[in-house]
């Protein structure tokens, strides 16, 4: 077998100009290159960085507001107010009726008794006109012309609370509690006689 000769340089300014051009080739590359230091050797063999994006918050949603609560029906409020005035819880039966009232300001129930609590708790100068708002809306109304008649004898308008009482006992003769107003009117009114009429009537009407 015939070995490769390595090439031989002919002579010694051949080798030298051969060494001479692998020197500058040397040289060129330190001055263009960076010499790779360990950290970048072992950051080589790391994978590529993760670019990871965080989600974007997602657009508020407006929230809307609650629907409100149905209106109570005026006549349950009345009817809780009844029991309440029963049972003298007055301010709690005021916020009934006032209530009801918002909502239907010509209820004659609620007027009346709104006119009713508001005497009780001494506010007759606000009761009175709620109660002639009554009888003017319903002058049938029997009951309504006797509270009227009460709030108007304790305002010490006699006058007006005698016809208020009589218009009642015309509509219910044997009103009982009408005949004893009356009664009590007469005697402030100095009609003693006319009082005891009444007074004799009221105990008939009761069953006495």
């Amino acid at each position: 077998m015939i070995k490769k000769r390595e090439p031989r340089w002919q002579s010694a300014a051949e080798r030298a100009r051969v060494a001479a051009e692998l020197i500058d080739e040397a040289e060129s590359l330190t001055e263009t290159s960076t010499i790779a230091t360990p950290a970048d050797v072992r950051r080589a063999s790391l994978p590529p960085p993760i670019q990871a994006e965080l989600p974007q918050d997602p657009p508020a949603v407006p929230i809307a507001p609650a629907p409100a609560p149905p209106p109570v029906p005026p006549s349950l409020d009345v009817e809780r107010a009844t029991r309440l005035t029963a049972a003298k819880h007055y301010r709690a039966a005021q916020r009934d009726l006032e209530r009801a009232l918002r909502s239907d300001p010509a209820h004659a129930d609620a007027l009346a008794a709104l006119g009713v609590v508001l005497s009780r708790r001494g506010l007759l100068s606000e009761a009175v006109p709620l109660l002639r708002r009554v009888v003017d809306a319903e002058p049938g109304r029997a009951i309504a012309w006797y509270q009227l008649g009460e709030a108007l004898n304790k305002v010490d308008d006699l006058l007006g609370a005698r016809a208020a009482y009589e218009r009642a006992i015309e509509l219910e003769p044997r009103s009982a509690k009408a005949l004893y107003g009356l009664g009590i009117v007469l005697d402030r009114l100095r009609r003693p006689d006319e009082a005891t009429r009444m007074y004799r009537r009221s105990r008939e009407a009761a069953g006495r």
